[in-house]
């Protein structure tokens, strides 16, 4: 009798490793808002972040850039983009955001125009935010701020301040953040994030690639990452099980199709990052 309820225990043991472990597994992923939600909504605006928060992200994804008065502004680019802004400014004057007062780059529309590669944008008119902006919107924020620092070694002092100049300008702005325990800073160049941990090691860092051989720059970081942020193309199961070995987790961007979306679920992923998080959610 004891042996029947020992199997019979040890049976029950099984199918639930069975059919929980799947569950579970699928209830580790985190998804982020890419530029806020910019599928849907102007991407980088306070609206985009609003509206990708109400849709339940785990977090939002946005870029920072400095301009002339050495604040933080929310935008992918360096300089306005008139692929998807609509200056009023005079021809001549430049565009580059490093050279701009802040007065000047909130009298450029960047939510009006229509998108090609969005058709389903809602158009409205938006400014590129600051990151005090942002931060009084989202103070009492509890999800994940991917926090990405624009920055390439060719354009220090034309499009960006040199390094240690930038690392102290992102530091003083976030180290009394009441969101600073949210941020997770990331960039794709290594020398402003090894920069930025100089003075500030306690906080998370990603490194961002979309190149195979991605090891080679990491190996210029001196500290371990919380995580890689990886082109989903490069992704594969060998580089998922080897940043896991070292207790590393891997983001994946920018993901806006469900048949990739479940691949990288299957190999493990630990984050999506799309411009469609309803979609991904659903």
């Amino acid at each position: 009798m004891s042996i029947f309820l020992n199997f019979k225990l040890y049976s029950i043991i099984i199918l639930s490793i069975i059919f929980i472990s799947p569950i579970m597994g699928q209830s580790e992923y985190k998804i982020f808002g890419h530029r806020g939600c910019r599928g849907l909504y102007p991407e980088n605006t306070i609206v985009g972040f609003q509206k990708a928060i109400q849709m339940g992200v785990d977090g939002i994804e946005f870029d920072v850039v400095v301009n002339k008065n050495l604040q933080l502004v929310i935008s992918h680019e360096p300089y306005i983009d008139t692929s998807y802004c609509i200056s009023n400014l005079n021809q001549k004057h430049s565009l580059n955001i490093f050279e701009m007062e802040l007065d000047e780059i909130k009298k450029i529309d960047c939510g009006s125009k229509y998108i090609d590669k969005f058709p389903n944008q809602i158009k409205k008119k938006e400014q590129k935010p600051t990151f005090e902006e942002l931060e009084k919107k989202l103070e009492n924020y509890k999800g994940d701020l991917l926090f990405e620092i624009k920055c390439h070694p060719d354009y220090l002092n034309k499009y960006f301040p040199d390094y240690p100049t930038y690392a102290k300008i992102i530091v003083d702005e976030t180290k009394d953040s009441p969101l600073l325990k949210n941020i997770i800073f990331m960039s794709f160049d290594w020398r402003i994030l090894n920069e930025i941990y100089k003075i500030n090691s306690n906080s998370k860092y990603i490194f961002l690639s979309q190149k195979i051989d991605f090891k080679k720059e990491l190996d210029f970081l001196t500290f371990k990452p919380f995580a890689l942020g990886l082109n989903h193309k490069i992704i594969s199961k060998s580089i998922i099980d080897s940043a896991h070995n070292q207790n590393q987790l891997v983001y994946a961007w920018t993901v806006n199709s469900v048949e990739i979306f479940k691949k990288l679920i299957e190999i493990n992923a630990d984050g999506f990052i799309t411009d469609y998080p309803d979609k991904i959610k659903k």
